[in-house]
């Protein structure tokens, strides 16, 4: 069904935050259930979210997948939020929408993310809340991050996110990356292996997919390519997507395998 979520909070840039965020809500029959936020990338609701989401829901998961961007008529790279920190009050609002519903288990939300959304899992993994949260996000937390080529390389010591994210106080909640490598927007592929090292303290568990490029479990499996001025670490470059199903279907396997270890149900 389709729903709308209230963000709470402010952005952290200021920019103008929707009133409501668009969202489409799958609730299995049950009780206690386990709830994933699916956050999208720059593109927008996608090929990618229509994938996990349906999995996902298959396995007796809670889905809301949200669509931060038609709110903010976002239509190209351009014109998307100055900072991803930006759409925390939506990530929030959505796990606020979900502890509010009887028939799912607050304390098992997940946040599941794509690039700019892979963003948003890693920073809620580090405890990052919107700017001035409201008294009931106090004491809120996702109970598992999975996030898909989160930008790795914004995550080590002289990062971008280390400007804007204390790196230093993970939630303790467990983590699942997923990366190619050949994803040319990080600085080099292998800076995913060195978070494991780098943060000691995050329970991060990292899956590397062979020949795969940044956005690989999209449906898409004819090559595109564009510039994103904050690819390598700010710096700017070309990135290619090619859809690869293959790392797809290893991706599900793995994604359900995590989420049942993370996460057993009652």
């Amino acid at each position: 069904m389709n729903v709308m979520v209230k963000p709470l909070g402010e952005t952290h840039s200021g920019s103008p935050l929707p009133i409501e965020i668009p969202a489409k809500f799958n609730l299995p029959p049950g009780q206690n259930l386990t709830a994933i936020v699916i956050v999208h990338g720059s593109a927008g609701p996608d090929s990618r979210g229509t994938f996990h989401r349906e999995y996902l829901v298959e396995n007796g998961f809670a889905v809301l997948e949200l669509d931060m961007w038609s709110p903010r008529a976002v239509t190209s790279l351009a014109r998307r939020p100055r900072s991803t920190l930006d759409t925390l009050p939506d990530v929030w609002g959505a796990w606020h929408f979900l502890a509010n519903n009887p028939n799912i288990n607050k304390d098992k939300i997940v946040i599941m993310g794509f690039s700019w959304g892979g963003v948003n899992a890693m920073a809620t993994a580090f405890g990052k809340k919107s700017k001035n949260p409201p008294i009931e996000l106090s004491n809120a937390k996702f109970a598992a991050h999975i996030a898909f080529y989160p930008v790795c390389d914004v995550w080590v010591k002289n990062g971008i996110a280390s400007r804007s994210v204390d790196l230093s106080t993970p939630t303790g909640a467990p983590v699942q990356i997923h990366n190619g490598t050949r994803d040319d927007y990080d600085t080099a592929p292998n800076i995913c292996e060195s978070l494991k090292t780098a943060h000691p303290l995050m329970p991060i568990e990292l899956l590397m997919y062979e020949d795969a490029t940044h956005g690989f479990d999209s449906a898409n499996a004819q090559a595109v390519q564009f510039y994103d001025p904050v690819a390598k670490n700010g710096k700017g470059g070309q990135v290619k997507v090619i859809g690869d199903e293959q790392a797809r279907s290893r991706a599900k396997a793995s994604v359900l395998d995590f989420l049942r270890r993370s996460l057993p149900r009652n």
